[in-house]
């Protein structure tokens, strides 16, 4: 039996990402040049949705998406990279530990977030254990605050940093930490002449895979951040679903998706020639 040729192979995932991705993409653009109509838009160029894209609310939410984006995705690593070390350094079961790690995505996205919510309720566990040992008095008033969008973020996109880290610190040979060791170098040495060094495709694949769903982001701040944790996803969903300003949305859309396709460029020009070290 012939084999089929590649480029045949290649027709079905192409054409699904030309029918469902470039074509829609392609629609949005256009409508962000176009002029907003109730429910439509009407064909031509302007720059008045770009320009009220980035100039006050949505300009001010546009930024806090960005803060929200960079300083979540950077707490995640820094949490993650201790927790990833242990596992792929002293951790018995490595594959194991991992997939403890992951069994929280095999439930719902929004069974997460909403026990979450619980947790940080009034009388909730977090209010008790603050209490209990003297972090806090009184209620706690974190829910529909900038504040628990933040720590939903990094509670639900925590895990996503911990594996791309893991797995790469696991790959580091250990005959150059042998090495290191055997030259007199210290622990701390070590580990940042030798284990940081190697470790960065893990710590650029983190971010990445953090703070790109992070910009998008319209669950979390819906239900965690109520009217004061707006961030650029609820904006864009208000446009499309409530104003049906289709020509603002896409507007929003487009600034997003610019503010991702400059996050990849930056870390792909950063981390130009690291190469992940296997055994």
């Amino acid at each position: 039996m012939r084999e089929m040729p590649d480029h045949l192979l290649a027709v079905l995932p192409a054409s699904w990402l030309t029918v469902f991705f470039l074509v829609p993409l392609g629609f949005t653009a256009v409508f962000s040049f176009g002029h907003a109509t109730f429910g439509g838009v009407q064909p031509g160029f302007t720059l008045d949705n770009y320009a009220a894209a980035l100039t006050g609310f949505y300009g001010e939410t546009f930024a806090r998406t960005l803060r929200f984006a960079a300083t979540a995705s950077l707490l995640c690593v820094c949490v993650a990279y201790p927790a990833a070390y242990f596992i792929a350094f002293h951790a018995r079961r490595r594959l194991f530990a991992l997939i403890v790690i992951l069994v929280p995505y095999f439930s719902s996205f929004l069974i997460r977030v909403m026990s979450l919510r619980i947790v940080l309720a009034r009388h909730g566990i977090a209010e008790t254990a603050l209490n209990a040992v003297g972090l806090h008095a009184g209620a706690l008033d974190v829910l529909d605050t900038p504040i628990a969008v933040f720590i939903g973020m990094v509670y639900v996109y925590l895990p996503i940093a911990i594996v791309p880290l893991a797995i790469v610190l696991e790959r580091i040979p250990r005959e150059l930490i042998d090495a290191s060791e055997d030259l007199g170098a210290t622990r701390w040495r070590t580990f940042s002449a030798v284990i940081l060094p190697l470790s960065r495709p893990g710590i650029a694949t983190a971010l990445l895979l953090t703070a790109v769903p992070m910009l998008g982001e319209m669950v979390i701040p819906t239900l965690l951040g109520g009217g004061r944790g707006v961030l650029m996803g609820q904006a864009i969903a208000g446009q499309y679903l409530d104003a049906q300003n289709y020509a603002l949305g896409s507007a929003m859309a487009m600034t997003v998706l610019a503010a991702v396709a400059l996050l990849v460029a930056a870390l792909a020009r950063v981390t130009a020639g690291w190469a992940e070290t296997g055994r």
